[in-house]
């Protein structure tokens, strides 16, 4: 081999030693920045996972108060319906027992004025008949 040979496998046995360190650098980095990324990852679901469970209490707390906000507008429904029946029952029966008398009331009322018209006109016939009697009576 010429001294040339010799220079030329020292320049790559070199660049090779270089290449490997570089590539053992790099993989020690490369482990670092894995290492820093799971602790990060550790930290963010240590930090979250309270959060994650707050949520949660607070989606099943707002479940829970629009059931019972459902519950509450039906039971007020249900009394609103039943109150606006009781009312309509009750106008009935008051409609009846008012309106009822006071039918009675006016026919009473009408047969008094009918008996009285025909006392009246009974009188009148009577005083119409005596006149016209008189009046044929009467020579003049």
């Amino acid at each position: 081999m010429s001294d040339w040979g010799v220079v030329w496998l020292a320049v790559m046995a070199m660049s090779l030693l270089v290449m490997a360190a570089t590539q053992v650098g790099l993989a020690l980095m490369v482990l670092r920045v894995a290492r820093q990324m799971m602790a990060t990852t550790d930290a963010l679901r240590r930090e979250v996972k309270p959060l994650i469970e707050k949520t949660n209490r607070l989606v099943d707390e707002a479940s829970r108060a629009t059931a019972l906000a459902a519950a509450q507008v039906e039971r007020v429904e249900r009394i609103l319906t039943s109150t606006s029946d009781r009312v309509d029952e009750t106008l009935g029966v008051l409609q009846g027992a008012i309106l009822q008398p006071v039918r009675q009331g006016a026919a009473l009322m009408t047969a008094v004025r009918a008996a009285l018209s025909v006392i009246r006109g009974a009188r009148h016939t009577r005083a119409r008949q005596a006149r016209d009697e008189e009046e044929a009576l009467f020579v003049g």
